[in-house]
């Protein structure tokens, strides 16, 4: 007993101690990040409700089907997909499952993605550049702005970036071993980061590529046929799910596709239409602006991301310009950062396409691995009276002058914030350059205070999202920003063009804002087709929708398939959210895709699948109208809620009858 006890004090000295040859600081200091990041990530959590009511919604089905939850399916009895692969919706959909319908259940996988993404960057780094850098570049991963929003919100994003991050730190243990599996595994976790978000997965693959190729410790021959290992490990990751979605019957039709195909999507809205401007009418992208080197820094993304973004790229150049005296470790390692900031800049910036400002959470590990052991590189330079030293000063004065004008931009937040880091910056270069010329004890000085400049800015700036609502399709970070109510899911262009093709009333009669009292508990996995209760219980977020409308709607519930179909996915969404019940959305998240086509509506009708047919009132949706009018009768709006701007047909007159 006493052995054992001995023994477990020994591990629990090592957890909060650290390695014996570890500073002592070094533990204590990464168990500080780690807990500010999780309070971050998790503190009022429910602030938002279901965050983004597009994917919960399809979290609430899957855990309902698990047909559904394999396909990605927005509604349970797999009528169409959502805009996005499954892989994040799977997390969601379990937690749903097992822990019931909730904020939590539905948001807490996602910080929990965000706080493993911070580990991962501290260790990579601090294998590879020590322990100061590891510190200064895991606290820049878990504070910049966008991170701190996107970890709290039920986007894929956070998924994404988590199965990239771990690509490339296996990727670089890979390289030091010269390990065909490691580099396999590293192929595996791009290809499921694909099932998260296609294409933007692939911005991590330049980096390893490059990396692998220049540094394994094996020959040519070898690294080519290791290379080719990884590609076909990335193919068969993500290959067996899209050859089980084109293939099965069972699979859903594919949003923002003319075809309801998923190859028509990576290859359409999701892929080459992103890089040509397709679908938004050659106009000005309205969620990123102006594609261009400056889109990076400009007021829809500059206060997101680009905070270190000075400080990162002098590093880069210190590593390069004291590329002799960095190992060889510390070279793959510069090398991989370094091309996977430059894919991401490249990317990010001349793309023509739909940009979301929350797309640059992928590029955040980046700046903070080069900004992190980029500031060490510099100080290490500047002590030795390199001459690549200077570009720590100048990287800290950059950085602090930008943060002063992003800052400058949010009138009334803060306003003293932004010249004291300025002038803060500025002081920290001097002494820097008082230290240079051997004034004792002015550089720890310096050295401590363009910490604080560095950080300051963007974590003040990220900590006033916490607690705010953001959702909505289009999270931002920082004060007075919000979600876009009207834009759910990705507020991507649809399949028949434009970035919407139902009217702005769909889902927010009288433009009014939702209504989100989150919480209530979700049904067990009950399959489709069981007819027992499976909505949250009362208090539990209605969205867009009224409750006299909904409690309509489950009074009149027989044994249909769906329990209202509904243009878009927006009221939709609220209808599951409220339910559990499947929900047709025809046209799927906008209501622009081609589905269902007035036969395959009015066949629905006839079988019995669908009675109620939920519509904007003078809405654009000539194909659904007219069979509504032909096969079914308007339901007195009294007995609905009369919500403003939607009307109610009743098919069950029309059983068995053809259009």
């Amino acid at each position: 007993m006493r052995n054992g006890a001995s023994g477990l004090a020994r591990r629990l000295r090592r957890l909060v101690r650290g390695a014996e040859d570890d500073p002592r600081w070094a533990r204590p200091a990464l168990l500080v990040v780690i807990g500010a990041t999780v309070a971050a990530y998790t503190w009022a959590l429910n602030a938002s409700g279901y965050g983004n009511e597009y994917y919960a919604a399809a979290a609430y089905s899957g855990s309902q089907s698990w047909s559904a939850w394999l396909f990605g399916s927005f509604d349970s009895a797999s009528f169409i997909s959502v805009d996005k692969p499954p892989l994040s919706l799977w997390l969601s959909g379990l937690s749903v499952r097992v822990f019931g319908l909730s904020s939590w259940s539905v948001l807490l996988p996602h910080a929990l993605a965000g706080v493993a993404t911070v580990v991962i960057v501290h260790h990579t780094v601090r294998r590879r550049h020590g322990h100061g850098a590891a510190l200064l570049a895991g606290s820049a991963m878990a504070f910049t702005p966008v991170a701190v929003v996107m970890f709290r919100y039920n986007n894929p994003d956070a998924l994404l970036t988590l199965l990239m991050v771990a690509a490339v730190a296996v990727t670089l243990s890979a390289v030091e071993r010269g390990s065909a599996w490691r580099l396999a595994a590293a192929g595996g976790l791009v290809g499921l980061a694909f099932l998260t978000k296609t294409n933007q997965a692939l911005l991590v693959v330049p980096g390893i590529a490059v990396t692998y190729l220049a540094f394994a410790p094996v020959s040519w021959a070898r690294r080519i046929l290791h290379g080719a290992g990884a590609a076909l490990s990335a193919v068969i990751a993500a290959g067996w799910w899209i050859v089980l979605a084109e293939t099965s019957a069972a699979a859903p039709y594919y949003g923002q596709t003319t075809t309801g195909s998923f190859i028509d999507y990576v290859l359409g809205v999701n892929g080459l239409d992103r890089v040509s401007g397709g679908g938004i009418g050659g106009g000005p992208d309205p969620f990123g602006g102006t594609g261009g080197w400056g889109r990076l820094f400009n007021f829809e993304v500059g206060d997101q991301v680009s905070w270190l973004i000075p400080i990162a790229m002098c590093g880069a150049a210190a590593a390069l310009w004291g590329w002799r005296a960095s190992g060889h470790r510390q070279r793959a390692s510069w090398v991989m950062w370094i091309t996977v900031f430059v894919t991401h800049l490249m990317v990010f910036s001349l793309v023509s396409g739909v940009f979301h400002p929350y797309y640059s959470l992928t590029m955040v590990p980046a700046i903070a691995a080069l900004g992190g052991a980029g500031s060490v590189e510099g100080w290490r330079a500047f002590r030795a009276r390199e001459a690549s030293g200077w570009l720590l000063p100048v990287g800290i004065v950059g950085t602090g002058l930008w943060s002063w004008a992003l800052l400058a931009r949010e009138s009334g937040f803060a306003s003293g914030l932004g010249p004291a880091i300025g002038w803060g910056a500025v002081g920290a270069g001097a002494l820097l350059v008082v230290f240079r010329a051997g004034v004792s004890g002015a550089g720890r000085l310096a050295l401590a205070v363009a910490i604080a400049v560095a950080v300051a800015g963007p974590a003040a700036y990220a900590f006033a999202s916490i607690g705010a609502d953001y959702s909505g399709g289009d999270p931002k970070a920082g004060p007075g920003e919000t979600g876009i109510p009207a834009a759910r899911g990705d507020g991507h262009p649809t399949a028949a063009g434009g970035v919407s093709d139902a009217p702005v009333p769909v889902g927010y009669p009288d433009d009014r804002p939702p209504q989100r009292v989150p919480g209530g508990d979700a049904p067990g996995p009950d399959e489709i087709g069981s007819r027992t209760p499976q909505g949250p219980p009362p208090g539990a977020a209605r969205g867009t929708v009224d409750d006299v409308l909904i409690e309509y709607l489950e009074a009149q519930y027989g044994e249909e398939t769906w329990l209202t179909a509904t243009v878009g996915s927006q009221t939709a969404a609220a209808i599951i959210l409220s339910t559990g019940e499947a929900v047709m959305a025809m046209g799927g998240f906008s209501g622009g895709d081609p589905t269902p086509g007035s036969e395959e509506l009015a066949g629905y009708v006839t079988s019995g699948e669908l009675r109620f047919v939920l519509l904007p009132a003078g809405g654009r949706v000539d194909r659904w109208i007219g069979v509504a009018e032909a096969m079914c009768a308007p339901v007195d709006p009294d007995l609905y809620g009369n919500p403003a701007g939607l009307v109610l047909y009743d098919c069950a007159t029309a059983a068995g009858a053809s259009i």
